[in-house]
Parts: C-alpha cells; structure tokens; sequence
C-alpha cells in the first residue's frame, strides 16, 4: 500500500512541474495570468461501488491516489479547474477468475463556484467531465485492452488558510459518474454505470 501511494504521487508532480516550467517562461505574462489562480497537490481515497449487468457482477478494491490541479477564478463567484489524477485499483468480474487491476489516469475540467469566505474558511463546489483511462498493469492486467471512459464530475469542498493568505489546507469530496469498464470484452460487459467516490485532503497554494 505504501508504494502504491508513492507512485501515484509521481505523474501528479510531474504535472505540477511542467505548468509551473511552462509560466516560468513568460513571467510578465504568467503574474498577470496567475492573479487569483492556485495550483493544489490533493490524496484521496477512492470507493466505488459494485455494478451488476447482464448476469455480471463487478466489486471493484478501495485504492488511493492523488490529483493535482489547476484553479482560475475569473469572476467573485466563478472560475474553472483542470486537473490530472492518478490512481491503481482491481476491478473483480464474476465471469472471470482473476481480478483485472489497470493504472487509472484521470484529465479533468471542471466549472468552479466559490463562496465568500465564513471564518476564514472558504466553500467550493464544482461540476464539469473527465477522460478517464483504464491501463491494465503489467502483471495483473490479464492482458485485457486498455479503454477509455467519460465521466461526469460533481462535488465541493473547502479551502482554509494557515498562516498566510496564499497557502493553506485543502479538504474535498469529489464523486465521478462513469460507465463500468468493459475493455471491449463480451467476458467484461455489464452494460452498466458506477459511482466513485474520493473524499480527498491536500494543500493548495494561492497566487
């Protein structure tokens, strides 16, 4: 579990680096891009729940990940996010004998809401859709496809500063509606739609 959590870590930071690299580059214009933006660095669980279709049932593992993002916000109460996550788990098919664990990256946009700060903590809520693609690992992916999925995200959250107005804690529920991967296997198809929840806690840094 450990080293899972490690090497989710890893694409986040990557991403996080080459958008900071890239507004490095034009100073000028990145200070005048970046006022009201922040940037966040988030863990999160996820739980998704079981699907059943077409005589298949699939009871995916809990796993964890980690999301790093990107918040502009334009106007008193709106803005958007972009994000990248990353997370490893198994899903479990009743048609087949062996769990199919796969690499789960997810690329985000979202509408962000805010709200005016209540005791210096500060509400959220966004809504918006994800590309999510399913990577089957190396040695227990079953050499099934990898696949791609849309999914519909929706959830909030709060912001709370610590010491400073431009760093602080970050605490969020995020829920995807998606379709149960299938990987273009009859074996592997439900016809179905799940839930993952990702209650999640990070640090964000405000511009």
């Amino acid at each position: 579990m450990l080293a899972m959590y490690r090497s989710c870590w890893k694409p986040s930071l990557i991403f996080a680096a080459l958008l900071m690299a890239s507004l490095a580059t034009q100073p000028a214009k990145a200070q005048s891009y970046l006022k009201n933006s922040e940037i966040a660095l988030t863990a999160f669980g996820q739980f998704t729940g079981s699907s059943n279709g077409d005589g298949i049932q699939v009871n995916p593992l809990d796993s964890v990940g980690g999301q790093a993002t990107f918040r502009h916000v334009y106007s008193p109460l709106l803005g958007y996010e972009a994000g990248y996550g990353y997370t490893r788990f198994t899903d479990r098919y009743s048609s087949y004998p062996f769990g199919i664990q796969h690499n789960t990256h997810e690329f985000e946009g979202s509408y962000l809401l805010t709200a005016p700060a209540f005791l210096v903590v500060k509400p959220f809520a966004l809504a918006g859709v994800s590309a999510l693609l399913y990577a089957p690992s190396l040695n227990g992916g079953q050499d099934v496809s990898a696949q791609a999925r849309v999914a519909f995200t929706f959830g909030g959250g709060a912001d709370i500063p610590l010491l400073t107005s431009h760093f602080g804690l970050r605490l969020q529920y995020r829920a995807l509606l998606h379709q149960t991967p299938n990987y273009d296997d009859v074996r592997f198809t439900t016809g179905t739609w799940r839930i993952s929840s990702e209650p999640a806690v990070g640090a964000y840094w405000h511009f």
